[in-house]
């Protein structure tokens, strides 16, 4: 089983709304709450692989990565 088409646009969607120039952490942390649901849900009802789970976890957590790139960057920038 493939993850189904309305699944992958809501994780697209929801990495859009990651990808914004805001290094609020809380802005971050909902985003990320709300993809990291998403991919667990789907993963409960078996409406994604595991290996679907693991690409979508590493993609998550390389837009957080990204996010506190972004964020050190405006710090040293300030200061």
């Amino acid at each position: 089983m493939t993850m189904q088409g309305k699944l992958r646009r809501t994780l697209d969607v929801a990495y859009e709304r990651m990808k914004c120039n805001s290094t609020v952490a809380s802005v971050l942390a909902g985003n990320d709450g709300l993809c990291l649901g998403v991919i667990m849900g789907a993963q409960a009802c078996n409406a994604m692989t595991d290996d679907e789970v693991a690409v979508e976890r590493a993609h998550l957590a390389m837009l957080a990565a990204l996010h506190d790139m972004k964020a050190a960057g405006a710090e040293r920038s300030r200061g």
